[in-house]
């Protein structure tokens, strides 16, 4: 399965935790600089209209999270218990 197919299957429940270990992974690491300018944008864009607990914002929050520290981004996703997600991660 793709990650697009595993955020979908996020439960509604978890949308919001999700969202929120991943932006604090993505604004807290060192790594920042590793994250494209057109990334960034997308998600700021989502941020400001509150959709980034919605699918397409835990996408693009996921693929920044992964380019700006993938180990801690694979841990915050075994603490919620969202294990296809890590293996979807692990084998990329």
């Amino acid at each position: 399965m793709t990650l697009e197919e595993n955020v979908r299957k996020i439960p509604s429940s978890a949308l919001e935790a999700t969202s929120e270990k991943l932006i604090d992974i993505v604004l807290n690491s060192p790594n920042a600089n590793k994250m494209p300018s057109g990334l960034a944008k997308t998600i700021l864009y989502y941020w400001q209209r509150d959709q980034l607990a919605t699918e397409i914002g835990l996408q693009r929050l996921l693929e920044a999270s992964v380019l700006v520290d993938p180990e801690k981004t694979a841990s915050v996703l075994r603490e919620l218990g969202l294990h296809e997600l890590v293996a979807v991660l692990e084998e990329s």
